[in-house]
C-alpha cells in the first residue's frame, strides 16, 4: 500500500472517464478491499447531492445555438449550386447524392461540436448539460437533435435520404420532416422487439464454443510470443501502453548488456514508460494464441484481469467472460437506434472554419497540388501543417494535422467561418475510386462533328455510340432542318472538301432584294407541287438553275453556320 504522502488532491470535476482512471489509480495504492468502502462513500455523496439539487427541465433550458441560421443557410447554397451542377450534367447522381449527404451531415457535426462550449458560456450549471455530458441521462446525440438540428435521417432499408430535418425539436418540425422522422422511430421500435433474439443467440452460439475455456494452470512453458514495437508503423504510439499493460514478457529484455525485464515478468506502467524512452528492440509478448494448450489456457498467456489489475486467477472462466464481452455491446447497438430514432451517424470529413477574417498564409514546401475526391483543386499536407490567420490586430495560429485537404491558396482573403481545410476521419476514402458516365449535352440543335476518327464501341452494338480514342474537340453546326427530302452539299473538314447528304433547312438567305419574297417562299419551300389533278404528290429538290435565275442563294456553308465547341475527353 502506497504512503498518504504521494496522493495528489485533484480539485477539479469529474466525469465517467475521470471516475475510472480514479478507480484504477485506488485499486493501485490501496487495494481492493479498501477501493470498495471509498467507491461506497462516493456513492452515498453522489446521491445526497442529486437530492439536494433536485435537477428538472424546462423548455427555457433547451437554448438553441446562435450560429446554426447562417450555418443552415450556407448548407442551402452548396446544396443549390450542387442542383445547378447536376443540372448541367457536370456531376453525376451518385455523386450528388454523396456531397449532398456530406455537406448536410459536416453542417449537423459542426453545431453539434458548438453546442457544448454554447452551453458553458451562456449557462455551465443548465441542467441538459449536466445531464448529458456527466453521462447520468442522455449523450450528445440527444441533446442535438433538441437544440442544433436533426439532421440526415436513414429510410427503413437504412438508405440515407437526402433530404435533410434542418429544424430541432425545441423549435418544431414541419409535416414533412415529422414523417421523415416516422421512419426512424417506427424502425427502432421494430428492431427493439425483432433483433433482441437475434443478439441473444449470438450469446447463446459464443457460449457453446467457448465454455470448456477456463485458466488451468500457471505456465504452460510456451517459447513463442508476438512481437510489438512502435516503430514499424503498424502499432501506433499512443496505442503502445494499451497493447503491453497486462501484458507477460515471452523473452528478456536488454537494454545493451543490462537486463531491464525478465522473461514471465508481467508489464506495468513504469515498465512501458522504460520501453518508449529507450527504444528498446521489439518486444516479445505472450497472448492467448501462443498457449500450447488448445482446450484450456494458462495465466501467463493470458495475463492480467482488467477486474483487480492482477494475473487471473486459476479456475476463472474466461471464455464465458470473452463471450460476454462480445455480445453485449451487440444488444446495446441493436437498442441504439431505438434512441437516437434512425438519425444518419456515418463518418465523413471534418471541416476546419477562419475563426474570423483575414489573410491566410502557410508555408508552401510542405503542400503539393491535388484534387479532392469530388475533383475540386486544393493543396495536401503530408505533415503537421501551421496554417496563420492575419487580420488587423489579431495573429491566429491552427495546427493543421497530416493528410488534410487545404481547400485555400497562400495569402488568400478569408471571411469568417469559411471553410479552409477538410480532414478525413480515415486514410482508406483518399484511394477510393469509383466509376461513373458522365454526359455532356448540347446548347443548341445542330450537325455534330469531331476532330479526329471514332469507331464503334462494341458492347453497344445495337447502339448509336462512338468512342474518342483520345481527347478530341467536337463541333455542334447549329441549325434548324425541315421536313423536306436531303439535299447535297460540300462540307469543309480539317482542309478537306467532301460532299454530304443533309437535310434542306426552313430558312435561306437571299441576297437579291428585288424579289417578291412571296414568290420566293413558294418556290423554295414548297415540296410538293401538282402535276395533274390524278397524279400523286412527290416530293423534290428547287432546280440550281431557277434558284440563279430568281437570285444568288446562299447554302448553308460551315462558314455561314455558328459553331459550338465542346471539350470531350475519352
Amino acid at each position: 500500500m502506497a504512503e498518504r504522502a504521494n496522493l495528489v488532491f485533484h480539485n477539479k470535476s469529474i466525469d465517467g472517464t475521470a471516475m475510472k482512471r480514479l478507480i484504477s489509480r485506488l485499486i493501485d495504492h490501496f487495494g481492493m478491499a479498501y477501493t470498495t468502502h471509498i467507491l461506497d462513500q462516493v456513492k452515498t455523496l453522489g446521491f445526497q447531492q442529486a437530492t439536494a439539487t433536485s435537477i428538472s427541465l424546462g423548455i427555457d433550458d433547451l437554448l438553441t445555438i446562435p450560429s446554426k441560421g447562417w450555418l443552415v443557410q450556407d448548407a442551402e447554397q452548396q446544396s443549390w449550386i450542387l442542383e445547378k451542377h447536376h443540372h448541367y450534367g457536370n456531376v453525376h447522381a451518385v455523386e450528388k447524392l454523396r456531397k449532398s449527404i456530406e455537406i448536410w451531415y459536416s453542417t449537423s457535426e459542426y453545431l453539434r461540436h458548438e453546442m457544448n462550449p454554447n452551453f458553458r458560456m451562456t449557462d455551465p450549471y443548465n441542467p441538459v448539460h449536466i445531464m448529458s455530458f456527466s453521462g447520468a441521462r442522455g449523450n450528445a446525440s440527444q441533446v442535438h437533435q433538441l437544440v442544433g438540428m436533426r439532421g440526415l435521417m436513414s429510410d427503413p432499408q437504412g438508405q440515407m435520404i437526402d433530404l435533410p430535418i434542418q429544424s430541432n425539436l425545441r423549435e418544431g418540425l414541419s409535416l414533412t420532416e415529422y414523417i421523415i422522422s416516422c421512419y426512424g422511430a417506427r424502425k427502432g421500435v421494430v428492431d427493439t422487439a425483432v433483433r433482441t433474439s437475434d443478439a441473444g443467440y449470438l450469446t447463446r452460439r459464443l457460449i457453446e464454443v467457448v465454455q470448456h475455456i477456463v485458466v488451468r494452470r500457471t505456465n504452460c512453458g510456451t517459447i513463442r510470443g508476438t512481437f510489438v514495437r512502435p516503430q514499424n508503423g503498424r502499432v501506433p504510439e499512443r496505442l503502445f501502453p494499451k497493447i503491453l499493460i497486462g501484458r507477460v514478457l515471452a523473452d528478456d529484455i536488454y537494454l545493451g548488456s543490462r537486463c531491464i525485464a525478465t522473461r514471465n515478468q508481467d508489464i506495468g506502467v513504469g515498465l512501458v514508460n522504460q520501453f518508449i524512452t529507450f527504444r528498446t528492440q521489439p518486444i516479445a509478448i505472450r497472448t492467448p494464441f501462443t498457449c500450447r494448450s488448445m482446450s484450456w489456457i494458462c495465466r501467463l498467456c493470458y495475463g492480467r484481469s482488467p477486474t483487480h489489475g492482477d494475473l487471473v486467477e486459476l479456475g476463472e472462466a474466461v471464455g464465458i467472460i470473452a463471450d460476454q464481452s462480445i455480445g453485449e455491446p451487440g444488444t446495446q447497438l441493436t437498442l441504439r437506434t431505438f434512441h437516437t430514432g434512425g438519425v444518419f451517424t456515418g463518418g465523413t470529413a471534418e471541416h476546419v472554419r477562419a475563426p474570423y477574417n483575414g489573410k491566410i498564409k502557410f508555408n508552401e514546401g510542405l503542400v503539393h497540388p491535388t484534387r479532392t475526391r469530388h475533383g475540386h483543386p486544393a493543396f495536401r499536407c503530408y505533415l503537421n501543417l501551421y496554417v496563420t490567420i492575419e487580420s488587423e490586430d489579431i495573429l491566429h495560429n491552427v495546427n493543421i494535422p497530416p493528410k488534410t485537404f487545404i481547400l485555400v491558396q497562400n495569402d488568400q482573403y478569408v471571411e469568417s467561418e469559411q471553410v479552409i481545410s477538410e480532414i478525413r476521419a480515415g486514410t482508406s476514402t483518399l484511394n477510393f475510386k469509383e466509376k461513373v458516365r458522365k454526359h455532356i449535352y448540347s446548347d443548341s440543335e445542330g450537325e455534330m462533328h469531331w476532330s479526329t476518327d471514332v469507331y464503334h464501341a462494341s458492347e453497344f452494338i445495337y447502339g448509336n455510340v462512338h468512342l474518342l480514342p483520345k481527347a478530341s474537340r467536337l463541333w455542334i453546326l447549329s441549325g434548324r432542318p425541315s421536313k423536306s427530302s436531303l439535299v447535297s452539299f460540300s462540307l469543309h473538314k480539317e482542309q478537306d472538301q467532301t460532299t454530304t447528304r443533309s437535310l434542306s433547312f426552313k430558312q435561306i438567305e437571299i441576297s437579291n432584294s428585288s424579289m417578291i419574297n412571296d414568290q420566293v417562299k413558294d418556290q423554295l419551300l414548297d415540296s410538293s407541287i401538282k402535276k395533274s389533278s390524278k397524279s400523286k404528290k412527290e416530293h423534290r429538290i428547287p432546280n440550281s438553275s431557277k434558284l440563279n435565275r430568281m437570285g444568288h442563294c446562299n447554302h448553308i456553308y460551315p462558314a455561314k453556320r455558328r459553331f459550338i465547341g465542346k471539350e470531350a475527353k475519352k
